[in-house]
This record gives C-alpha cells, sequence and structure tokens, in this order.
C-alpha cells in the first residue's frame, strides 16, 4: 500500500494525525485529566493518537455493520459523491468520545456527536434525519442510548470501547490498513447539528472535509484550554482544528466531565502553565467577575497571563466584558462562524466596545440593511461548510446574523443577535430580546429572563427568580422594575417594558429552559408558559388599555 507521503497533505482530519505522526510524532495533540482523580494531565501526541485510532478501527470493523446499500445513509446530501454511514454517539464530554469519532471517520463512516443535554425527542429526531444505523454510547448514557435507538428502526446500538488512552498505548495494539493516499475532501465525515435553542428538534449540518481543510495550515504553538463540549463546535472543532493547525487542546481538570466547576478551570491554569487562551460560554465569563473580580481575588492572576479568554456560544453583555477587561484579563468574542464557514471578519476591540468586528474580505462580507443601523451579515459566494445548506443561485447566503454599525458608517459592526430572535410586533417594528436580557439577568435576583411579544402590541419580560438569594418576593419583584425602568430608558418607545403588568414573575418551582450553550430555548419557552404569557398580556391590557398606551 503506498505511503502517506504519496498524498500532499491531509484531506480528512483523520488522516491530519497520520501526517502529524511523521512530521511532528511527539507534539502534543491534547491534554486530558487523569483517569483516577482528575488531579494531574496526561497528554496525548500526534503520533500516538494515529496508533490509537487503527486500534479502535480495527475494533469496531468487526462490531460495526458494513457500509452497502442498506445501511449508507438515504438522507444524505446528493452533493455528496459517497453517501456514507452514520455512526451516531451518546457520550461523556471527554477524549474517548473525540476518538471513537475520529475511528469512525477512518472507517469511511460518517460520525455525528449527539449532545445529550437534547431531549430524548430530539435525539430521536436527529438519528431519523441522518438517516443513521449506529448509536454508540459510553457507559454513563448506554441505557438512555438503548431505550431511544429502540424507537428507530434499523439503529443499531453499540457499547463505546472505553480505556484510558496513555495506559492502552502500553498494551499490544490493533493495527489497520487503510488508503492513506485517497482523497476524502468531497466526503463528509463528520455532522454538527444545531442546539435545537428554538425547538426540541436540533438539526443536523453535514461537513464536507475540503471545506474545513484547504490550503497548508498555519504552524502554531498555541494551547487552548475549553470548557466547550465536544459534541459542539466549541469542543470538537476548536479540538479537530487544532491538530490542523499544529496546535494543542486541554479539558478542564474536572472530577465529572460533564460537569466542569469554575475552581476547576482555575485550577487547571494552574497545574497546565503553558495554556494561553482559554475558550468559556458567557455564564462562565460571568461567574469569574462575580466571584474573583468584585474582591480582586489572587485567581484573576492565572487569568491576566493569558493571552485571551474567548467568549462563545452566546453573547457577554458589555458591562461584564468591559469589568474583565477592567481588570487585566483580554476578554474577546468567538462569535465568527456560520453554516457555511467562519464569518469574513474579525474582532478588533474599541474603548466603546469590547466586541467589534471589522471585514476581512469585501468580497465575501456584504452587508443587508434592516433598520436604523443595523444590517444582516451576507455572505457572498460562501465555500459552503453544510453540505445540506442551500445556496441561493446569486451566491448570497442571509446567515441571519444582525449587527449594528457603532458609529454609524464607520465600518465597524458590534454583533446584535440572529435575525429571526427579533420580535416583530403587531405595529411592524422589531425588538431585539438579546440585549434586554443581558441587562436583567446579571442582577442578583434574578437566574433567568426572556423578552417575548413577536406579534403582540409590545414586549413582555418573563423572569425566573434566584429564590436562593430571596427573602421576600414583593421586594425583589421591586428590585427587578426598577432595572426595567433604567434599561427603558436607553431604547426606543415601541421596545418599552411599559407597565409592571408586563413583567411576569414566574411561580417558584418554574424554569426558563437553556440550551447547551446557556442561552435560552425561546419557542420551548415560548410554548411551555403559553398560559403565564396569555395571563402576563391580558393583565396588562386590562391596566394599560393599547387605546390608552
Amino acid at each position: 500500500m503506498p505511503s502517506s507521503t504519496d498524498l500532499l497533505k491531509a484531506t480528512s482530519f483523520h488522516q491530519i494525525f497520520t501526517y502529524r505522526s511523521q512530521d511532528l510524532p511527539d507534539h502534543t495533540w491534547f491534554y486530558y485529566p487523569e483517569p483516577t482523580n482528575a488531579a494531574h494531565y496526561r497528554s496525548l501526541t500526534y503520533k500516538d493518537t494515529d496508533v490509537l485510532l487503527d486500534h479502535l478501527a480495527a475494533q469496531y470493523a468487526e462490531i460495526l455493520p458494513k457500509a452497502d446499500n442498506n445501511t449508507v445513509s438515504k438522507t444524505a446530501p446528493q452533493s455528496i459523491p459517497h453517501p456514507p454511514l452514520v455512526v451516531a454517539t451518546l457520550g461523556s464530554n471527554n477524549i474517548q468520545l473525540l476518538l471513537t469519532g475520529l475511528a469512525a471517520q477512518r472507517l469511511q463512516h460518517a460520525y455525528l456527536h449527539i449532545s445529550p443535554l437534547n431531549s430524548d425527542a430530539g435525539i430521536v429526531s436527529l438519528l431519523q434525519s441522518v438517516d443513521a444505523k449506529v448509536l454508540i454510547a459510553d457507559n454513563v448514557f448506554y441505557e438512555r442510548a438503548a431505550s431511544l435507538a429502540a424507537q428507530v428502526e434499523g439503529v443499531h446500538i453499540v457499547r463505546m470501547i472505553e480505556f484510558d488512552p496513555v495506559d492502552e498505548l502500553k498494551k499490544d495494539l490493533k493495527t489497520f490498513a487503510y488508503d492513506k493516499t485517497r482523497n476524502e475532501g468531497d466526503d463528509s465525515s463528520f455532522i454538527f447539528h444545531t442546539s435545537g435553542t428554538s425547538s426540541s428538534a436540533p438539526k443536523p449540518i453535514w461537513i464536507t472535509n475540503k471545506s474545513y481543510i484547504q490550503g497548508p495550515p498555519l504552524f502554531i504553538s498555541k494551547t487552548t484550554l475549553t470548557t466547550g463540549l465536544i459534541y459542539h463546535g466549541m469542543g470538537g472543532a476548536l479540538a479537530l482544528l487544532a491538530a490542523h493547525m499544529v496546535g494543542s487542546m486541554a479539558l478542564p481538570l474536572a472530577k465529572d466531565c460533564n460537569h466542569r466547576t469554575l475552581p476547576e478551570v482555575i485550577n487547571s491554569l494552574k497545574v497546565l502553565p503553558n495554556v494561553d487562551r482559554l475558550v468559556i460560554h458567557p455564564i462562565l465569563a460571568e461567574a469569574i467577575l462575580e466571584t474573583y473580580g468584585k474582591n480582586n481575588s489572587p485567581e484573576l492572576d492565572y487569568l491576566r497571563k493569558l493571552e485571551s479568554i474567548e467568549v462563545g456560544g452566546g453573547k457577554l453583555s458589555s458591562e461584564v466584558a468591559n469589568a474583565l477587561r477592567g481588570l487585566g484579563i483580554n476578554v474577546r468574542t468567538m462569535i465568527g462562524s456560520t453554516e457555511v464557514g467562519i464569518f469574513p471578519l474579525r474582532n478588533e476591540p474599541t474603548e466603546e466596545h469590547w466586541d467589534t468586528f471589522v471585514a476581512t474580505n469585501d468580497y465575501h462580507c456584504k452587508w443587508e440593511h434592516i433598520e436604523g443601523d443595523q444590517y444582516e451579515l451576507l455572505y457572498n459566494d460562501p465555500p459552503v461548510v453544510g453540505a445540506n445548506i442551500s445556496i441561493p443561485a446569486d451566491g448570497v447566503y442571509h446567515t441571519n446574523d444582525v449587527f449594528e454599525e457603532c458609529p454609524p458608517k464607520s465600518g465597524k459592526y458590534v454583533y446584535v443577535g440572529r435575525r429571526d430572535q427579533m420580535l416583530i410586533h403587531s405595529m411592524g417594528l422589531n425588538t431585539n430580546p438579546v440585549p434586554w436580557e443581558n441587562a436583567i439577568r446579571p442582577l442578583d435576583e434574578v437566574e433567568e429572563c426572556q423578552l417575548v411579544g413577536h406579534g403582540r402590541r409590545g414586549p413582555v419580560l418573563m423572569v425566573e427568580l434566584n429564590w436562593d438569594k430571596i427573602e421576600n418576593e414583593d421586594k425583589a419583584r421591586a428590585t427587578i422594575w426598577r432595572a426595567v425602568e433604567e434599561y427603558n430608558d436607553t431604547v426606543m418607545a415601541w421596545s418599552k417594558v411599559q407597565h409592571p403588568e408586563a413583567m411576569i414573575i414566574l411561580p417558584r418551582g418554574s424554569h426558563l429552559e437553556r440550551s447547551d450553550k446557556q442561552t435560552v430555548k425561546r419557542g420551548v419557552n415560548i410554548k411551555k408558559f403559553e398560559q403565564e404569557i396569555n395571563q402576563g398580556y391580558h393583565n396588562w391590557d386590562r391596566a394599560a388599555p393599547l387605546a390608552k398606551a
């Protein structure tokens, strides 16, 4: 069989490790917690990873069904020349999940990492939509996975092969022969899925290999510590891109890999001094400020040493970001990708806006005016990462992401939110709920909040109280309403929460649903609290009839 050097470059992610094992065999790709007590890190090199992928592929080849006309996906996009057998995984947030997916790719299958935070109905929907024939689950999620697989005809349930990578390398490992020179660029070897924030049914995004692997990779020596989940872009995609760019990635030293605490993240930075980038969700950035920032705690020194803290998966409020930056922490925004690839934008913080973006390419970057200084980002002639995403005949893709030009006509833009999140009221005017929620959520009395009002006379604010910090509900309500009135002074008339009856305090025990990105599930909550919302508008109409407003 030809050697890997007969192909000029890797054309799929599992191939990267074969090529890196020759160029940089001893370069660390992944740092993961010691399995016994998670007090120390163990590391995995590119060469060791490649050997383990062969070891796993050889074992799964004996267990999984063969790819043939009966097992390959009938729902794969037509642009994919070789429809694959789809292998889905339901597992814990650890290195084993990544190794399993890459081993499936080495078998020429497509793998779909499913977030266990999805509802059962959402997971069943995903399995059906990609026509998966295999569901691999670890011991933590096997019982649930078996129940779900039984609901989808033709899905084989398989128990994940689990081991500690470093310990496994000490054993006699299986080998696996595959054609290292085969160009897999047009194949789709992995499938992401959306969070399902507007419904219980997340949607798959088929990824072609070549759309992520284009041109020679950049050589960087950065190590990224991420709290992002392996089954989403902030975890899985970062790990794969780190391999592509000759970087390294680490997961926090957490005793429970599916639940990481802030002290564990800080301890990880202490134990692994070569980390220069931390990737977190907005809710963790808020926790850093609340826990360490107010007292200027010594833990902040470990955060100040980092080249950057990248916040992704949602929008961090400017108040929190500016406060952290004022403490000497280089907080930056990672909001910068969509189904058709990375935004043609880069983050260039200004004194006024920490999350300012500028265009990197005027050919790809286009702006469609919405109203005022708000624009939707259009992607002209995109690289088409999502093979199942339709691109119009004119080659312009609507990202559905809204930015505000600040200051006007400056060419500098601040991310506002999703266009489909915009509340279009009955009079036809728009309200963006995200800044509202970011303004109210930091209050001690508030656990979560959501602004609603699409098709209604105006916005209504739903509030889930933080009951652990509340002694008197009436006093908490008054405090929140004062904050609402203050924020009302910053928005247009039609975007104001106009009356105390337009603020709904949910009863104790009621919870606003959040996605695994810690953003509110808007559609789910609107359906869940339909009765409370209708009653809120009824109370508002009775207290302040629209005719008199």
